[in-house]
């Protein structure tokens, strides 16, 4: 059942918390000592969107605190290539260069609500017989030090699959992970306060200048789409716009 066609009541404390991020700021690798290891329930682990050119791609894997309680991730986290029925068809090869750069093996303090992130990257030809390169269905994901291993709905090559150590922040994508944030709270509430967490991501959005720009457009259609009652047309434009969210945030079928 589509959510935005949903009319039921909703606690009066959702609205005021759509707009609390619960201070989204960069981790810091400082007083790594005095903090333990992110459990495997500590994070939750998404990615921003790929970012492609000059026959390479990549994207950034993003490790946000869910708990209360700083904790501490050191080295690379592992990434593995695999097919739509889970078989694993490559595993991601540890590097510190790239073409996105790879930064340094550092133990990163990840303050409750904060981010480390990890660079991951690929070749979309071969680099010995300039062919076509296999790609995957997904790819699974495993924060540094931890065995919580997520599945994250990425088509990646398997040429020259490469991960980079964790480092602390978003890695310039902090309005992308406040937007995803909000977009994703979003889907646990009625109809009626969805607006709330749709408007946050796309300020979030639009923080950056134009970069996100048509995904802030589309928010904004869905903003301004009714909370229940949709024309066959509006039920059409409510479908395309957030099929096309899911996969700019990555969450396949939210809100469907």
């Amino acid at each position: 059942m589509m959510s935005k066609t949903l009319g039921n009541a909703a606690a009066a404390t959702v609205a005021a918390s759509a707009l609390a991020l619960g201070g989204l700021a960069v981790a810091t690798a400082a007083s790594a000592s005095t903090y333990p290891s992110c459990g495997n329930r500590s994070l939750v682990v998404t990615n921003t969107p790929t970012d492609s050119g000059m026959g390479h791609s990549g994207m950034v894997l993003l490790f946000r605190n869910k708990t209360a309680q700083t904790c501490t991730l050191r080295g690379y986290p592992g990434l593995d290539a695999v097919s739509r029925s889970g078989h694993v068809l490559a595993h991601a090869r540890r590097t510190l260069g790239g073409y996105l750069g790879g930064g340094t093996v550092r133990t990163v303090v990840v303050r409750p609500g904060h981010f480390a992130t990890a660079l991951a990257e690929w070749e979309n030809f071969d680099p010995v017989t300039s062919g076509a390169c296999r790609f995957s269905h997904a790819v699974a994901a495993t924060p540094a030090n931890t065995a919580h291993t997520v599945r994250l709905p990425v088509s990646v090559s398997l040429c020259r699959l490469q991960v980079h150590p964790t480092v602390a922040g978003a890695n310039g994508f902090g309005n992308f992970a406040a937007a995803q944030i909000q977009w994703r709270r979003g889907a646990g509430v009625d109809s009626a306060h969805q607006g709330a967490f749709w408007t946050r991501a796309r300020h979030d959005l639009r923080r950056d200048e134009g970069r996100w720009g048509y995904q802030a457009g589309e928010l904004a259609q869905l903003i301004a789409l009714p909370d229940s009652g949709l024309t066959p047309v509006q039920q059409h434009r409510f479908v395309h716009d957030v099929k096309d969210l899911n996969r700019f945030f990555t969450t396949p079928g939210l809100y469907l």
